[in-house]
């Protein structure tokens, strides 16, 4: 069933929310723009009440998007949606399937006006029909157990993966692996927080594993994080779990062989999290980062929560002497953080890993090279896939101008305790 042209109507697009919606997945999935951006280009065409709602079902959708498509299909026999219909049945999906509060009659009842404002009589009797199926199991979809049975696109489907990572997954780490990660990857993430202020957070935060780690548990205050009291006098700032795990353990590592003051450079910086983690830990921190439209992002960070550190551009690294701890956080595919980004689900393709690969090296060599004899450095991706950590590491190893001894390593899986983005990351010696 195809979608056919869209209508004419002299309601403003705020109106039909489920319209913009559906023009942000199709941004996303047929014009492979972000989410974020996707977002931000239709922000004045709905109400400010109507964000919130616009944000939370275009994540949600996109994150079990392959769940979705399976429900869909397994409901319409005979005739498989296409284009604007099947988005918007998409949408409508998530909610019924995900969203605990959603009121399904109302759901549909919107699902069906619009579309039959849209595609028509007919298409509108369809969802209608549809949606009621869906909605009489939705428990059912969302608690849906992976099968021995399925066929690999249907395990695909179930973890809402694109087939080439799901296979990749089973094949590296086994089917359980794979289903575990896949899980927890469709939960929403948590809020995590580092500050230390610890008495800023009693009402609504619960401590973490490490010190100055806060979750965000009960009811925080009202509005955006920027606005909640001591953000804007840089007393906590936004981090996850994961990251600030990393920077604990690096730090704590480094220190075996380097008690006084250590030297660092972190050369993939954007948006801050590391630097500022490093410069809280004591550490001399410089910030830089590859891409320069992300250096205002890096610097507004740092002036508001760590403005010791000293933020240069990509080319003045080069000038820099040798530090004690150089971090690489390598562009990468992302599949350790699909929760907090949930387009990249559908955005990364298996091409990219090759793409990837000379630019993982590249920024690999030129952070070792400002890495001191007896330094360390930090090489890490936010990717769960062996290509981009311990192959990556292993083949630059080969390199007979290499002598590096990696001296740990680490693997936060979102499956895993305490339940964070996935990373891999390697601390490497230098002789």
């Amino acid at each position: 069933m195809s979608s056919s042209s869209s209508s004419s109507s002299s309601k403003s697009s705020s109106s039909y929310p489920r319209d913009v919606a559906v023009r942000v997945l199709t941004r996303v999935l047929s014009d492979h723009m972000q989410l974020e951006d996707a977002l931000a280009g239709v922000s004045g065409e709905v109400t400010p009440e109507a964000r919130g709602w616009l944000q939370e079902v275009c994540s949600g959708t996109l994150r079990w998007k392959g769940r979705l498509d399976f429900v869909i299909d397994s409901n319409a026999l005979k005739k498989k949606p296409s284009g604007w219909l099947r988005k918007i049945l998409l949408i409508s999906a998530y909610q019924l399937v995900v969203q605990e509060r959603a009121n399904p009659s109302r759901v549909v009842s919107e699902t069906v006006n619009e579309v039959k404002r849209k595609e028509g009589e007919a298409p509108s009797k369809f969802a209608n029909a549809l949606l009621r199926k869906i909605a009489e199991h939705a428990l059912t979809w969302r608690n849906l157990e992976l099968q021995s049975n399925m066929l690999p696109a249907q395990m695909a489907s179930w973890a809402s993966l694109p087939a080439w990572l799901w296979n990749k997954l089973e094949k590296q780490q086994g089917r359980e692996w794979a289903s575990l990660y896949a899980t927890a990857s469709l939960e929403r993430p948590k809020l995590w927080l580092r500050s230390k202020k610890p008495e800023l957070f009693k009402d609504y935060c619960e401590l973490g594993p490490i010190p100055e780690a806060f979750q965000v548990s009960g009811q925080p205050p009202a509005g955006p994080v920027p606005q909640w009291p001591g953000f804007q006098d840089g007393l906590f700032f936004v981090q996850d779990i994961s990251s600030q795990m990393l920077v604990h353990g690096i730090a704590e590592e480094i220190r075996k062989t380097h008690p006084g003051q250590i030297t660092a450079l972190d050369l993939c910086a954007a948006p801050g999290g590391k630097s500022v983690g490093m410069a809280w830990t004591g550490m001399k921190v410089t910030s830089s980062d590859l891409v320069p439209a992300r250096l205002e992002l890096l610097r507004q960070t740092v002036e508001r929560v760590a403005p010791a550190i000293r933020v240069v551009a990509k080319t003045e690294v080069q000038n820099l002497p040798e530090q004690d701890l150089v971090w690489v956080d390598a562009p990468c595919t992302g599949t350790g953080i699909l929760r907090r980004h949930p387009d990249v689900r559908w955005l990364k393709q298996e091409a990219d890993l090759l793409t990837l690969k000379p630019l993982q090296e590249e920024v690999f060599k030129e952070g070792w090279n400002k890495v001191k004899s007896g330094g360390y450095l930090a090489y890490s991706v936010c990717s769960v896939l062996e290509e981009e950590g311990p192959r990556r590491v292993e083949k630059i190893g080969l390199d007979a101008a290499f002598k590096g001894q990696v001296v740990k390593t680490w693997f936060m899986l979102p499956q895993t305790a305490p339940h964070g983005d996935g990373f891999w990351c390697a601390l490497i010696r230098k002789p």
